[in-house]
């Protein structure tokens, strides 16, 4: 049995790529946990097979102790757990709205059943996606770095860039879990006990032909649009925290802003190269149109509604 869980506030378009990629991932259930009880994915999706649906509302917060006020990744936690507690038997991943763990040459249900008994948790590590416009049917996304790596690509930006080596999401990647640590209190990344020792037996990357690809980014006006929240919310390293934070006080903003997007979220065919060249490159067509339109056949995947819902 794979259960695979997440608390999402998406487009429409990045919750089906959500419910297409872990259904052909062989999920046995997918439970989404709508932060908004009034999204309109939840129509669409309520009544398909191997999909649950949880409205957040008052009431349900109220029974995980939980407030509207408090912090996303706290309310978050707190119905994951409860999620997680309810499931009997066999693995349960948490990952975010905007994370598809990719395993070459397999799936998730297929990796995890040939897993010895022995490993209650498995850390996969992730991948985080670049903006390569003009779009291309290939994805392209960097890996983890080291400190040399990340000088090589980013030179002036590195005390900016290395503190999460390379990246600027999160670097410790999200976990699959075997169900029944009953004792055990949810985290974004992972499962721990009272000591907080987190309940993971291995950790899998590049190396293992695993990718948690991360589509943090969603083209520059989204990143603008959320940017004084990330600034407000330790959304960036601190250095990088601290340039921006001077680039919004100080004159012409907006080209600024537009420069520090540029550097941190795209990637011309010379920064590609530089990747590739240190091996902190992946690049896969990952068909995910196709595989959308397998399971959603009657959505049109080209109306405005899509993407509109952004909240």
């Amino acid at each position: 049995m794979l259960t695979v869980a997440a608390m999402v506030r998406e487009t429409l378009y990045a919750t089906l790529r959500f419910v297409s990629w872990y259904l052909e991932q062989g999920a046995d259930l997918i439970v989404l946990c709508f932060d908004d009880p009034d999204d309109p994915a939840i129509e669409i999706l309520q009544n398909m097979d191997r999909l649950r649906c949880v409205r957040i509302t008052l009431a349900f917060l109220k029974s995980v102790g939980m407030t509207p006020d408090r912090r996303f990744v706290r309310r978050q936690n707190k119905c994951i757990q409860k999620i997680y507690h309810e499931t009997d038997s066999g693995w349960f991943l948490h990952v975010d709205g905007d994370e598809l763990l990719y395993l070459e040459g397999r799936t998730l249900k297929e990796e995890l059943a040939q897993t010895p008994d022995d490993i209650r948790g498995i850390t996969f590590l992730p991948a985080e996606l670049l903006n390569t416009a003009p779009a291309s049917t290939v994805s392209s996304f960097r890996l983890l770095m080291s400190r040399p790596q990340v000088r090589n690509i980013y030179g002036d930006y590195t005390r900016d860039m290395r503190r999460r080596s390379g990246l600027i999401g999160h670097t410790e990647g999200k976990t699959a879990t075997r169900a029944g640590f009953k004792d055990a209190s949810m985290r974004q990344h992972f499962l721990h006990f009272e000591d907080l020792l987190p309940v993971v037996d291995r950790k899998m990357g590049a190396a293992d032909g695993a990718y948690l690809l991360h589509f943090l980014d969603q083209g520059y006006d989204v990143w603008r649009a959320k940017l004084a929240w990330r600034l407000s919310a330790r959304g960036f390293s601190g250095r990088l925290t601290l340039r921006l934070q001077e680039i919004v006080d100080g004159a012409d903003a907006e080209a600024g802003l537009r420069d520090v997007y540029d550097v941190i979220h795209r990637a011309d065919a010379a920064r590609l190269a530089k990747l590739d060249d240190q091996g902190v490159l992946f690049q896969h067509d990952l068909k995910i149109d196709t595989l959308i339109a397998h399971y959603f056949p009657h959505i049109d995947l080209q109306r405005d509604t899509m993407v509109a819902y952004t909240r």
